[in-house]
């Protein structure tokens, strides 16, 4: 890690602990072992390494779910070639809710914007975009294709969304993170989320 990457990894763990107006450049400076005046050679300002972090952890997120590409076969939905048939969609899905609630940057990100979102309008667009409305319509794309394939019964995809996404954001807020329990009650909210909503024979 550069010590630019150090000044970001810093400052986004001060600023998901007390927020930014609470931190200064010197408080950055002082966890990443440099002087105060060293960080300008990095970053213009507290506001440029803040907004940097915005920027990096946000192309992060897009991109993870960006991969995540919806495609049809002959054999019904794959997500990234991964079959509903063997119930890999929901493994992926689990994989997701890690990567929300377990990952460190994830974490302290959804954090930031948490605390930062009552003081900022625009970050707390961003925080429902992202941890809200763009999940919310990810899911519902892949719930749409799922009935249209006859393999869930037919509800309403948002819904359904907003049914199977509602617990993971509850433990959001519950924790910073989840633990192997939580992990394992998820577990069983996507096996009987499956249960109850495949189509029948």
């Amino acid at each position: 890690m550069n010590t630019k990457e150090k000044i970001i990894y810093e400052s986004l763990t001060l600023f998901s602990t007390k927020g930014f107006n609470a931190i200064s450049v010197r408080d950055i400076a002082k966890a990443v072992g440099i002087k105060a005046s060293s960080l300008y050679n990095h970053f213009k300002n507290k506001q440029d390494i803040f907004d940097t972090i915005i920027g990096k952890y946000s192309a992060h997120i897009n991109n993870f779910f960006s991969n995540m590409k919806i495609e049809t076969d002959s054999n019904g939905i794959t997500l990234n070639n991964i079959k509903w048939t063997d119930d890999q969609f929901f493994i992926k899905s689990l994989d997701i809710f890690r990567f929300c609630l377990q990952d460190e940057y994830m974490v302290k990100f959804r954090k930031l914007l948490t605390i930062e979102r009552f003081n900022n309008s625009k970050i707390a667009d961003l925080y429902n975009k992202l941890f809200i409305e763009d999940v919310l319509n990810f899911q519902s794309k892949i719930f749409e294709s799922l009935i249209n394939s006859n393999i869930l019964i037919k509800k309403d995809p948002y819904t359904l969304a907003i049914q199977f996404y509602s617990p993971v954001f509850l433990l959001s807020y519950r924790h910073d993170s989840i633990t192997d329990n939580e992990l394992t009650s998820l577990k069983k909210h996507i096996r009987e989320f499956k249960d109850i909503y495949t189509l029948k024979g």
